[in-house]
């Protein structure tokens, strides 16, 4: 099957505005915080309710969508994730604020997994460059939903917010122009191979082995975005302004990495893009840390682009391990990286209050040296298809 690409671009650019959405909660807080007069703890439970819920509802929404035909959670999941995210600043309390942000973590969590599932059908042979196409769609909505959002409240108030439906409605209508297509390529992933009797074992090892290289990349760029501010203030290298702008480098690389990852997979070999780009990944962040000027921007740079190029790669091999359950593949995919980013920050944290900023930000920079050496072990490919049993 040949790639489809206008279907592959409908699906792409909804999960540009299905990510912006999610991204935007982090700068509506100060808003929050301000109304309902809450504590640094209750704020941050807003973010743990959202990213609770998507990490553990996707795997479930994975597998119903293995079961029957459900292409239609690509619109609504688009539309329950931006709906619920902008009425979260028009409920009048704080206690009606958390179902409300947990409401859009299920539009994502529906939303995920489907997506993926279409993707991975509508890009035939090249699944790990239409999977790179996707997921650097995600990296650009969490770039762009800070910026939107701080942008329309600032100027509009809360009605502002509202702005950010736009893109929802046009992405919805996209995905319309091309519902024949989404719907045609159910076949694709309802096809369900007899799993062999020793092949079972094998592949729980090898999709338990790929999430935790997930688990290491999505604590090191979750790490990197959370600490890099507080390590720049505490430290008075940079202002306010300077540390913001490392991470919008930082999330502005990643995208890059991400749509380039899949490409290099498939000139090089999916083993060789690791390794490489692991090891570069590595030598950016030691610069990075002891660098300044320009070359700390260029190394950051490198840095983020190699570090999320290997994240296609990975969902990937995981779909390839699972052939007959690439919903719940997906959902399990996509789960562990929102729940590690969660967990692993809520980890570095506690290093941090231990043993300070310093020796936390020199751990995240030697983080991907254990992507690295799994690498090591990591087959190119599945060597053949087996699946879970239902």
């Amino acid at each position: 099957m040949t790639t489809h690409r206008p279907g592959l671009l409908a699906v792409t650019l909804a999960h540009i505005t299905v990510d912006m959405h999610t991204g935007s909660l982090i700068v509506l807080l100060p808003l929050l915080l301000t109304s309902f007069d809450l504590s640094y703890t209750s704020a941050a439970a807003i973010v743990t309710a959202n990213n609770l819920v998507i990490a553990l509802a996707q795997p479930l929404f994975g597998t119903f969508g293995d079961r029957r035909s459900l292409t239609w959670l690509v619109p609504a999941g688009c539309l329950l994730t931006g709906a619920a995210m902008v009425a979260v600043l028009f409920v009048p309390s704080y206690w009606l604020v958390l179902p409300v942000v947990m409401l859009s973590g299920v539009g994502s969590a529906a939303f995920h997994p489907e997506a993926l599932s279409r993707v991975r059908a509508l890009s035939g042979r090249l699944a790990a460059s239409g999977a790179s196409v996707f997921f650097a769609g995600g990296n650009v909505g969490f770039a762009l939903g800070p910026i939107l959002a701080t942008l329309m409240t600032q100027r509009f108030g809360r009605p502002g917010a509202l702005v950010l439906l736009v893109p929802t409605f046009l992405a919805l209508g996209f995905l319309g122009t091309q519902w024949r297509v989404l719907g045609n390529v159910e076949s694709v992933k309802s096809s369900r191979p007899k799993a062999e009797r020793g092949g079972r074992a094998g592949v729980v090892g090898l999709v338990g082995f790929l999430m935790l290289l997930i688990i290491l990349r999505s604590t090191t760029v979750g790490g990197l975005q959370t600490f890099m501010p507080l390590y720049f203030r505490e430290n008075g290298e940079l202002p306010p302004e300077g540390a913001a702008f490392l991470v919008t480098l930082l999330l502005i690389s990643g995208v890059v990495g991400t749509l380039s990852g899949g490409l290099l997979a498939e000139r090089f070999g999916r083993k060789a893009m690791m390794l490489g780009t692991m090891a570069a990944a590595l030598v950016g962040l030691y610069a990075f840390l002891h660098g300044d000027g320009i070359l700390r921007m260029a190394a950051l740079c490198v840095s983020g682009a190699s570090i999320s190029a290997a994240w296609p790669v990975i969902v990937v091999m995981i779909q390839e391990a699972m052939p007959g359950h690439v919903g719940l593949a997906s959902g399990l995919s996509l789960g562990t990286a929102y729940g590690a980013t969660g967990l692993g920050i809520a980890a570095l944290g506690g290093l941090a209050d231990t043993f300070g900023l310093p020796f936390t930000m020199n751990v995240i920079t030697l983080l991907p040296l254990g992507i690295l050496a799994l690498t090591l072990f990591l087959p190119e490919r599945v060597a053949r298809p087996a699946v879970i049993p239902s």
